[in-house]
């Protein structure tokens, strides 16, 4: 069987979906050496990035194909042509692209879902974005198979996209070998490069309304207010759209001094970074699975986090939650775990067992099976 991975998306820094490609087919490749896997992608600008993209495998190939993912995704909403398989020729089963189904003649087709945020919370996207992913949401009945990463996901589609159960399945991401309890000799050199200092607590993510950073900003201004806590907050991603809130929110905050920026960081830093804080948190209005929460465990740093969507589901009773749209709220879970080093090598200890559940081996075995299940 030849199977089809459009990475597209790896023309971009790699952030969830770029991250969740990778390192699926990086495992793929570790457990499946009878299937041929082509990864195929569209793009002009960023091609060299795109041909960069290789894998030391003998069955994979990566093949660029010169038109704009733009362009070709405009072309499939509004003629429903051409058919991948005439463009991308040769593969039995394609995993395509997560902001578009392509159509196709003969070949089997599986969709990825990573969550409907810009169903459910349009309000916190822009518009663009909104109308592609529900175009694509709509045109999901078509695919052979729907892969999701959570539990919580696959409800979600089946609820308000009225897909079938059966279609749909479950494939639980992992988090990188890299995030794991380090020593301090490998974790201050990567602070001082970053100018923090300890202690502080760290958000991973996106700066965008999704995030809830805002809120996170007024549970860290409650607490130097009424604790006077000596922690920095470290906010840890990309400005995104919609992101100005919560830049005026850092601005105007009397602590602002404490508050550091790292912008987007190499991958290599954030294992150091998740272990040299004191606690994650990460109070998300809405997460298709919430990898930062996964990645921080496996750190054994501990986690407050959002008592809605997937993440309970990926935390378990490893993490404190909280009300996402209570900065008090979130403000008393942070100081149970900065109060009790008790709480925190208990949470410690749960996190790393929790992560034990996860890894993305059994992601890639789960994925080929709903590839097999299609020949």
């Amino acid at each position: 069987m030849k199977i089809g991975f459009d990475i597209s998306a790896q023309s971009l820094p790699r952030s969830g979906v770029g991250q969740y490609q990778h390192q699926l087919i990086r495992h793929l490749l570790k457990i499946d050496s009878k299937n041929e896997y082509l990864l195929y992608g569209f793009n002009v600008r960023n091609r060299k990035r795109l041909e960069a993209v290789r894998f030391d495998a003998p069955n994979c190939e990566t093949r660029v194909i010169p038109i704009p993912q733009r362009l070709i995704t405009l072309s499939w909403m509004a003629f429903r042509a051409p058919a991948l398989d005439r463009i991308v020729k040769g593969c039995d089963v394609y995993q395509v692209s997560e902001i578009s189904i392509p159509p196709i003649r003969k070949a089997k087709r599986v969709a990825f879902v990573h969550d409907l945020t810009t169903l459910l919370f349009p309000q916190f996207h822009v518009p663009t974005n909104v109308f592609v992913h529900r175009q694509r949401f709509e045109r999901l009945h078509e695919v052979d198979a729907i892969l999701t990463n959570s539990e919580t996901t696959k409800k979600d589609v089946i609820e308000h996209l009225g897909i079938r159960p059966e279609m749909i399945h479950v494939t639980p991401l992992g988090a990188d070998g890299s995030f794991q309890p380090l020593a301090d000799a490998l974790v201050t050199p990567v602070l001082n490069r970053l100018g923090l200092r300890k202690p502080y607590l760290l958000f991973v993510g996106t700066l965008e309304p999704r995030k809830n950073v805002e809120t996170l900003i007024l549970a860290f201004n409650a607490l130097k207010e009424k604790d006077g806590i000596p922690h920095q907050l470290v906010l840890a991603g990309q400005k995104g759209w919609l992101c100005e809130p919560i830049l005026r929110a850092i601005e105007t905050s009397p602590y602002r001094s404490d508050i550091v920026q790292t912008n987007y960081l190499e991958e290599g830093d954030l294992p150091a970074l998740m272990n040299g804080a004191e606690a994650f948190v990460y109070p998300s209005f809405y997460e298709g699975f919430g990898l930062p929460v996964l990645e921080a465990m496996q750190c054994g740093t501990p986690v407050v986090t959002s008592t809605v969507s997937s993440l309970p589901e990926v935390g378990g009773d490893a993490c404190l939650y909280a009300d996402p749209h209570s900065f008090e709220d979130l403000a008393v879970r942070i100081r149970m775990v900065l109060q009790s080093a008790d709480l925190r090598k208990i949470m410690t200890e749960k996190g790393i067992a929790r992560s034990r559940q996860f890894s993305w081996e059994q992601c890639a075995r789960k994925t080929l099976a709903v590839y097999e299940s299609l020949k």
